[in-house]
């Protein structure tokens, strides 16, 4: 069951298309909502800091802590329309450690969502999206930034290749695949054969989770990347929801996505549950 949902408030746009998906998704799910408010601090080397004006700091600080509040303003007032619970947590600090303390903070949730970077607003959303993905040991739902939509009970996708990220991602997936109308397994294969032979196995493990799912396997043509395949079978069958693992690691406490991870990230057209 999906009880406790974690959001992170997107800032600096006129609307926050996570926060919104959330309240919904929280609705339909009898969950209680907590929105995550950043004041984003200025991080200045040490080599620097005497060539940077203490105005500009100033400034720049009270803005960022004007759009955190804003933020949690907007979100307030649109749970508390749609009659959801909700609360509001503060965090002022810089973007790596509010990355790190929010990826902490998701391990006691349910479920986590955030924004899909916008790449035309450079903003905070892709090191907060990666860090709770890899670090929090928790599924993640990644929302479009381009999401109108509320959350939708309709078709879910499965990408399935037998991996323990994909594991994971199914195993966290079960509360949203009870509320899906049809569900699907769908994996893809280059050569003669379907790579994954453990599609009954699939289907028989949803069964007695009370879930019927159908499987579509289909080969990939010379060219197409796994990426591409996921997002044409989810514009095909019009799904509403991707279940897929997130794969990634970090050396040198750099974050390095999958290349599948990071293309899904970047081109997503509907809502995304990762898991790491």
């Amino acid at each position: 069951m999906i009880r406790d949902i974690l959001v992170n408030l997107t800032q600096g746009a006129d609307t926050d298309p996570a926060a919104s998906f959330a309240v919904s998704l929280a609705k339909a799910h009898g969950a209680h909502l907590t929105g995550l408010a950043v004041t984003y601090e200025i991080d200045v080397p040490p080599f620097y800091m005497g060539a940077v004006p203490t105005d500009f700091i100033d400034a720049q600080m009270k803005e960022n802590a004007e759009a955190a509040a804003k933020a949690a303003e907007d979100f307030r007032a649109v749970a508390q329309a749609a009659g959801v619970p909700c609360e509001i947590r503060t965090l002022s600090a810089s973007l790596g450690l509010a990355a790190n303390a929010f990826a902490e903070m998701s391990r006691l949730f349910d479920l986590t969502v955030v924004a899909q970077p916008d790449p035309d607003r450079p903003g905070p959303e892709e090191v907060i999206a990666e860090t709770v993905l890899l670090d929090s040991g928790r599924a993640v739902l990644l929302v479009p930034y381009v999401q109108t939509a509320p959350y939708a009970a309709g078709r879910a996708v499965v990408a399935w290749d037998g991996s323990r990220a994909a594991a994971r991602a199914l195993n966290e997936a079960l509360p949203l695949l009870h509320k899906a109308h049809q569900v699907e397994i769908f994996s893809v294969y280059r050569g003669n054969a379907p790579a994954q032979e453990d599609g009954a196995d699939i289907v028989r493990h949803l069964a007695r989770h009370n879930l019927s799912a159908q499987v579509r396997s289909l080969p990939l043509g010379s060219g197409v990347g796994v990426a591409e395949a996921i997002l044409n079978e989810v514009a095909d069958q019009g799904a509403d929801l991707v279940v897929m693992g997130g794969y990634g690691h970090s050396p040198l406490r750099e974050l390095v996505l999958g290349g599948v991870t990071r293309e899904i990230l970047s081109t997503m057209t509907v809502p995304v549950l990762m898991a790491h």
